[in-house]
């Protein structure tokens, strides 16, 4: 296996070691929220999932991750917040739409990750 490949595969054992399945009628309303894709082919997008939960566990911040792949509500109910055109990864706070990966990212390069999460 090339380099790459071993590395694609590790991350789709991570994401999926790390995915709380939530069923449609038991969606959480409270807490960070990671609204992801297991059936992407997008690498960038494995990444930005990747990345997210890396930071938010390296924080100890607990988050739950939906996936949309397999949660029909979970989908409708993202994009009825976000937008009807959004794509995973999406982060909520209870409710609360806090944004996508780039405000995400932005927040931990400027360290205000906390003010975006809304746990200050």
């Amino acid at each position: 296996m090339k380099t790459a490949t071993v590395s694609y595969v590790l991350v789709i054992a991570i994401m999926a070691a790390c995915v709380e399945f939530i069923e449609c009628d038991r969606l959480p309303t409270n807490g960070i929220r990671v609204y992801i894709s297991s059936v992407s082919s997008n690498l960038e997008l494995k990444k930005q999932q990747q990345r997210i939960q890396m930071v938010l566990s390296g924080k100890n911040i607990d988050a739950q991750y939906i996936d949309i792949s397999s949660n029909e509500a979970a989908k409708k109910f993202m994009r009825e917040k976000a937008g009807p055109f959004t794509i995973p990864p999406q982060l909520f706070n209870g409710e609360e739409y806090l944004g996508d990966y780039q405000a995400f990212e932005e927040a931990v390069e400027d360290r205000r990750l906390m003010e975006f999460l809304k746990l200050n």
